[in-house]
This record gives structure tokens, C-alpha cells and sequence, in this order.
């Protein structure tokens, strides 16, 4: 379990970093990637499954902890 949840940590970050880099190259003057708003949601859709997991594991973790 804990192997999932630093693996998830980890490609939450590179999934927000890729994100990042993909919008800010996009707003380059003369440079166009294409699909990149598509692009971006997708990956901003994934990174908020992964966050929603890690917050839901810890509040079961501190529920736990509290009883």
C-alpha cells in the first residue's frame, strides 16, 4: 500500500510538471501543439482521480487512527 501511494505521489508530479510544460510551450509565440487543451484536461482529469485517492486513503488512515 504504501509503494502505491509514493508511486501515485510521484506521477502526480510528473503529470502536473508535463501539463505545465505543454501549456506553456503552446503560448509561445509561433509555436502550436496540437489538441493541447484536450491534451490538458485529460491529464488534469487523471491528476484528480490520483489526488482524490491519496485524500480518500488518508482520511481512512486518520478515521482509523482516532478510534
Amino acid at each position: 500500500m504504501e509503494k502505491i501511494k509514493k508511486v501515485s505521489k510521484y506521477v502526480l508530479n510528473g503529470l502536473t510538471i508535463v501539463c505545465a510544460l505543454l501549456l506553456a510551450i503552446n503560448a509561445v509565440e509561433g509555436v502550436t501543439i496540437p489538441y493541447v487543451a484536450q491534451i490538458t484536461g485529460v491529464i488534469t482529469a487523471i491528476n484528480g482521480v490520483i489526488a482524490t485517492y491519496l485524500l480518500g486513503d488518508k482520511a481512512v488512515n486518520k478515521t482509523k487512527a482516532s478510534e
